[in-house]
Formats: structure tokens, C-alpha cells, sequence
């Protein structure tokens, strides 16, 4: 990505069936670079986000359950890897950033990024700043509890150290509810169940509702504790969320008389903005972002 912010190139590669996580990371970023006539003179640095919760001034990672990591120290050892300044931060720390810069934060002081996928995390910007927490903590709202009495029994993680209303909420679990009422179906992702709810399919549409009402209630939490003027929804599974917007508004402004919009992230490939954008803060340059 240039200093701008334009993509210049990307590639994936699959987190869960790499034994050498870092190793593959570093050599895809050569990759990158060669297949681009680049080479690392001319990078400022790197920025990653990482699904857990992340030391950001050591750059440990403290504890991230979908990728196995307590405590490793992913800045030293990319660094190890590659000859450039390595910046790290949670996943959504940095899709909150990417939405700062380029989308709806552009304009808002005070708002909040909700990220949608395997779990469900959140960002935090308060008077313009990012919000992590004493313990690096701040937006685990993974762990909050949206239905007291299903909490007390037990219920089945998306991962091991997955919170509650990642175990509701997060493409895992939907994906797992609906093969608990179709047992003898082929097992479903979670934008294949949404797809056949909007089309009617009777238990596609219950546990979507389940989905949203446990999502909608974190909202108001949420809500009632930081008074955000914006709330936006990011991850794969908010491009299916379009169609349950007012839904949640409703159950929202049922319960709490406080005004907040809420509304899609329009900003293409958010996260990778955001990796970037914490590269320009917080390298010691004379650049001007």
C-alpha cells in the first residue's frame, strides 16, 4: 500500500493450516514485494492486527484463542524476519483506524467499530483517539453477556477462550446452530444462512433473529456505557446485515432513549487501511498524515 492509502497489491493465505504462522508471513510479504519491483528500502514499516488481545508498546500478542497465541512476541519476531519497523495491534484496534481514516471517522470524534466474523469484536475512538484500555482490553465485548440464563448453562465456544456473544454471534456459531436443527445437512457458513433466511427458509430465519437479538442487546450495552455518536458494523458477516438494520435500530430504541446511528462500513478492505494507517501514526518520521 502506498502512503495514501491505495492498495498496490494483496494475497491471502490460510491463518489455521499454517504450523509456521510467521514464517509464512514473512515470506509472503517478500513475495509481495519482488512481484512488485519493491524492495524494502522503500518501505516505512508494517502494520498487523492480530484476533486477541495484543500489548501494542511491546508487541506481544497476549492472548488471541483462534490462532493459538498466548504471549508471543509477533513485532520481534517478524522483525527477526524482515528488515523493516513492525507495528502491532488487535484486528479491530486496526479496522477502527482504517475507518477513521477513510470512512465514517473521517468526520466523527467520538464512534465505534464492531467487527463481525469468527467472533465479534470492537474498536473504540473516543475525543479522537483509539481506545485500548489499562490491559489492552478495551472492546473485548466478546465476553459480554447478552441472556443471563442460557450464560449459566453451559454452551459451546467458537474456540477455546471465545466469550459468550462470540458464541452467539460469531459465523462459527451460526454455522453450528443450524446444523443443530439440520443434523443431516450439509453444513452451512454463516452468509449461506443468511442468504436462505432473506429467501424464508424457516430455521435460517430463527437463528438469524437469534443472531440479531443477541447483537442488538450487546448494542445497547454498548451504548449505554460510551454514548458513541456512530456505531459501524464491519467483518464478512456485516455485508449481511443490511436487511436486519432496522430491526436492530427498533430493539434499540425500545430499550434505550439515547440516539445512536448506526449504519455498514462502506470502506472497501477496511482492515488492511487500518494496518497501514497505524504504520504512518506511529512511525517516527517528519511524514504528515
Amino acid at each position: 500500500m502506498n502512503l495514501a492509502g491505495t492498495i498496490i497489491d494483496q494475497t491471502t493465505l490460510a491463518t489455521q493450516t499454517h504450523t509456521h504462522l510467521i514464517d509464512s508471513i514473512a515470506t509472503t510479504t517478500k513475495n509481495l514485494l519482488e512481484n512488485n519491483n519493491l524492495d524494502f528500502k522503500k518501505i516505512y514499516g508494517i502494520g498487523v492486527g492480530v484476533p486477541g488481545i495484543t500489548d501494542f508498546h511491546k508487541g506481544i500478542v497476549i492472548d488471541a484463542p483462534s490462532l493459538g497465541w498466548r504471549n508471543k512476541p509477533i513485532k520481534e519476531e517478524l522483525e527477526q524476519l524482515l528488515p523493516c519497523p513492525v507495528y502491532l495491534d488487535n484486528d479491530v484496534n486496526v479496522a477502527a483506524l482504517g475507518e477513521q481514516w477513510k470512512g465514517t471517522g473521517k468526520t466523527k470524534q467520538n464512534f465505534v467499530m464492531i467487527t463481525l466474523g469468527t467472533g465479534i469484536g470492537c474498536g473504540l475512538i473516543i475525543n479522537g483517539n483509539l481506545y485500548r484500555g489499562f490491559a489492552y482490553a478495551a472492546g473485548e465485548i466478546g465476553y459480554m453477556i447478552t441472556n443471563m440464563d442460557t450464560a449459566k448453562k453451559n454452551y459451546t465456544q467458537a474456540f477455546h477462550g471465545y466469550g459468550f456473544l462470540d458464541s452467539h454471534v460469531g459465523g462459527p456459531s451460526i454455522s453450528s446452530r443450524m446444523a443443530d436443527i439440520n443434523p443431516n445437512e450439509e453444513p452451512l457458513s454463516a452468509k449461506e444462512i443468511f442468504q436462505l433466511a432473506n429467501k424464508g427458509n424457516p430455521n435460517a430465519k430463527h437463528v438469524v433473529n437469534e443472531t440479531i437479538s443477541h447483537l442488538s442487546f450487546a448494542l445497547i450495552n454498548l451504548i449505554s456505557i460510551l454514548n458513541p455518536a456512530h456505531i459501524v458494523l464491519g467483518g464478512g458477516i456485516s455485508k449481511s446485515m443490511h436487511p436486519y438494520l432496522p430491526s436492530i435500530t427498533t430493539t434499540i430504541q425500545k430499550h434505550l432513549p439515547i440516539q445512536t446511528t448506526i449504519s455498514i462500513t462502506n470502506v472497501e478492505h477496511v482492515s488492511l487501511l487500518g494496518a497501514a494507517y497505524l504504520v504512518l501514526r506511529e512511525h517516527k518520521s517528519v511524514l504528515i498524515v
